[in-house]
């Protein structure tokens, strides 16, 4: 097999990688633990404390709100579990003591696995209970709580209005852990950050606030946004101890998705086990795909959307090794247990660097050497990365970010705060924003306000909230149904939803072919049928996107005289054909079609709106040509300044010289203020892109993209190359501000 690739296929970098052990603390008879945790400690083999759970454990029990910042496999879950059981210990007969939130069910009970190992059958005992835990038992754990609860934010979000058990155990918490704290970003991470503000308003006294999390770029401000309290941050090694070697490896003239199956699939061949990521849940099925298909290996897939038993059946097979390997989207680059890795392959570079340490941490543990591979395509990222392979790994930890504002995220928490408090009065919240919401709940007649007090209207206010019982997304899910059988295999969020599912979409699911024959955008459901299990084709949409209103929250001037604002937006998505590719054969369309009726679809999010100077020299389309490949470059340096993954970022560019990049989720993601906050390392990025690349006007590796509206129409390196230089070395002035006098057909 390595045959085919040989003379094709490139390796751009390699590098071995040596840790050592994190730096010691103190032994554990020395710490001061109670005997029955020492003794338990010793029993997994576990002498000494390294320095940095030391330190973490100190602050906890000196009562600091702390984040722990460590790399995958470097000892986390010991640094908050130790002093948990320390005090659980002091007041054995104050149950639950500490509530344990993972952010999925699957992880949560993984995770209780783990900390019965470490607990044994001691005096401290530990439980899940979620949406999965049978309803006889409920009563009997509310009744005679856990030490220690575990969980996860959906399951408080519900129950603090549903639940009288849940009610009832978290009212006397003392500690409240997130684990895996990186997750809580974005739309995901507001909610989070609602559902702790209603947890504090639920319990008798404020808790103590732990965080633990893989390495971020800001730890300190972003657990601070999600408690609300100052915080101690303890940092351990980014890297788990052992050998690693990384790869870089160039496609050559092949796809991506071909070589990255070769690439899997030889080292399948050499008996290691292997996991690929991809961060497209279609691209995870492609990849799959053509393993299977070209290469005779058994690769499964683990990606959202897959319901939770098939997700839970993947990870057994490669646990057990009944499988060659996964293909997956971030699922798996969480702490569940798949037991050991090998080797893991990344089809592209990960959204941030902070990510590739995640999940390259996963390859090697438990004292075998690690094998990290890394493809480069025909990207603007991949090319300049090829260009200065070392600096890779020399970049900045980027930080995370959420959007707290969230207006679709503070409306769904303004209803649940109403049912489980059964009123709120205006002085007793804090923020514009929960006030807007409440008062959107009254105009909708969900609530009722008297005086400075709003009420629920109980009947359709509890109705209204069962329609967000998962607070996964801000966006409202589309259910997918197969049509021969009626039944809902899948879901999929707006706006992404009309991109995947639009007429005609070829929609891969579970390595089946489907092939959609409509989406309907009010009922919020989506058709599809099968084809033929060997159909070698995927669809990529044809769309445009125009900025219908905005308001701007925040304004400035960058560093070299761009006007910048940070806006609340109106977008609208319109799908107006598909592009179709073969799936064994190059990443550029084999046909184009376009749709009798568009589909559309309009939603309020935030974006980054900025200005740049038309040259008077051209006309409305050589100026078009040269914003648009700017919009493209700048977007792509998203990925490693903001840490943004494909797709989360849209863009929106104007003959004009203004440019939209917006969140791509329901009422921002943070993505947006960002860029905003960090649009000057962007900007010098997207220079450093198309200035050094040595096609003649535009190609994939500087300005095309594989998420353009218009298939790379309409684009122009060398005039970007002239705008960006007159700003950035010849600070030609920039006049006006951003959007307020734009004109001409927008481009996606």
């Amino acid at each position: 097999m390595a045959e085919r690739f040989h003379g094709v296929v490139r390796i751009v970098y390699s590098r071995r990688e040596e840790v050592g052990e994190p730096e010691k603390g103190p032994y554990i008879g020395e710490a001061g633990f109670p005997k029955q945790l020492v003794d338990a400690l010793k029993k997994r083999g576990i002498h000494r404390l390294y320095k940095f759970q030391w330190e973490a454990i100190k602050s906890i029990l000196d009562g600091y709100h702390t984040v722990i910042v460590s790399g995958t496999g470097t000892g986390k879950t010991e640094a908050f579990l130790i002093p948990l059981i320390v005090k659980s210990l002091e007041e054995p007969g104050r149950k639950p003591k500490a509530l344990l939130l993972y952010p999925t069910k699957a992880l949560a009970r993984d995770q209780l696995g783990r900390l019965h190992e470490f607990l044994g059958y001691g005096p401290v005992y530990a439980t899940v209970y979620d949406g999965d835990t049978p309803r006889k038992d409920r009563r009997r754990i509310a009744l005679n709580p856990p030490h220690i609860l575990i969980s996860n934010p959906d399951m408080i979000h519900v129950g603090l209005v549903l639940s009288p058990y849940i009610r009832r155990m978290i009212r006397n918490i003392d500690y409240i852990v997130l684990d895996e704290m990186h997750v809580y970003e974005g739309a995901f991470g507001a909610h989070v950050r609602a559902v702790i503000e209603r947890v504090k308003r639920f319990c008798k006294k404020t808790p103590l606030f732990i965080g633990s999390s893989a390495t971020i770029g800001n730890p300190e401000r972003h657990g601070e946004t999600l408690f609300g309290e100052r915080v101690r941050v303890v940092y351990g090694p980014i890297w788990r101890r052992g050998v690693a070697y990384h790869v870089m490896v160039s496609t050559g003239y092949l796809s991506r998705w071909t070589v990255v199956s070769g690439v899997a699939s030889i080292l399948a061949e050499q008996g290691l086990r292997v996991l690929v990521f991809t961060d497209s849940q279609q691209m995870a099925e492609v990849v799959a795909r053509i393993i299977r298909r070209s290469f005779g290996r058994e690769f499964l897939v683990h990606r959202a959307g897959l319901p939770p038993d098939e997700r839970r059946a993947v990870e057994l097979k490669l646990s057990r090794g009944e499988v060659d390997g996964v293909v997956a989207t971030p699922t798996l680059e969480l702490g569940i247990d798949i037991g050991y890795l090998d080797a893991v392959v990344m089809a592209s570079p990960p959204p941030s660097y902070a990510k590739y340490l995640q999940r390259g941490g996963r390859a090697g543990r438990r004292g075998r050497i690690g094998y990290v591979f890394m493809v480069l395509s025909e990207d603007p990222i991949d090319s300049y990365y090829e260009r200065n392979p070392e600096e890779y790994y020399r970049q900045e930890i980027p930080p995370v970010y959420l959007e707290p504002g969230n207006e679709d995220v503070l409306r769904v928490h303004a209803l649940a705060l109403l049912l489980q408090q059964g009123m709120v009065s205006v002085k007793s919240i804090k923020g514009r924003g929960w006030i807007s919401a409440l008062e959107e709940l009254v105009n909708e007649g969900l609530a009722v306000k008297t005086g400075y007090t709003y009420f629920p209207v109980w009947k359709v206010a509890r109705r209204e909230l069962l329609k967000y019982r998962s607070i996964r997304g801000a966006g409202p899910q589309v259910s997918i149904v197969d049509r021969s059988s009626n039944v809902v295999i899948g879901y999929r969020e707006l706006p992404m939803a009309i991109l995947d599912l639009h007429p005609y979409a070829i929609y891969l699911h579970s390595g089946r072919v489907y092939q959609s024959t409509g989406i309907d955008v009010d009922r919020r459901v989506a058709y599809v049928e099968r084809l033929p299990d060997e159909t070698p084709l995927y669809t990529r949409p044809l769309y445009t996107t125009d900025l219908i209103e905005y308001d701007v929250l925040m304004d400035r001037v960058s560093s070299r005289g761009v006007p910048l604002a940070y806006a609340r937006v109106k977008i609208s998505v319109i799908v107006e054909g598909y592009a179709v590719y073969t799936m064994f054969e190059s990443e550029r369309p084999s046909s184009t079609e376009y749709l009798s009726e568009p589909v559309v679809y309009t939603y309020s999010t935030r974006a980054l709106l900025l200005k740049y100077p038309v040259n008077s020299e051209w006309d409305l389309m050589e100026n078009a040509e040269a914003f648009h490949a700017i919009e493209h470059t700048l977007i792509s340096a998203t990925h490693p300044v903001c840490g943004a993954s494909l797709g989360e970022m849209g863009g929106i560019s104007y003959p004009s010289g203004d440019i939209v990049l917006y969140d791509g989720a329901h009422g921002g993601s943070g993505l947006a203020r960002l860029l905003y906050e960090r649009f000057e390392k962007a900007e010098e990025l997207a220079y450093n892109i198309i200035s050094n690349c040595k096609c003649f006007d535009g190609c994939p590796r500087c300005i095309y993209s594989p998420y353009c509206g218009n298939n790379n129409k309409v684009l122009s390196r060398r005039k970007a190359v002239k705008v960006l230089y007159n700003i950035l070395y010849r600070r030609q002035a920039v006049y006006g501000k951003p959007c307020e006098k734009r004109h001409g057909k927008p481009i996606a």
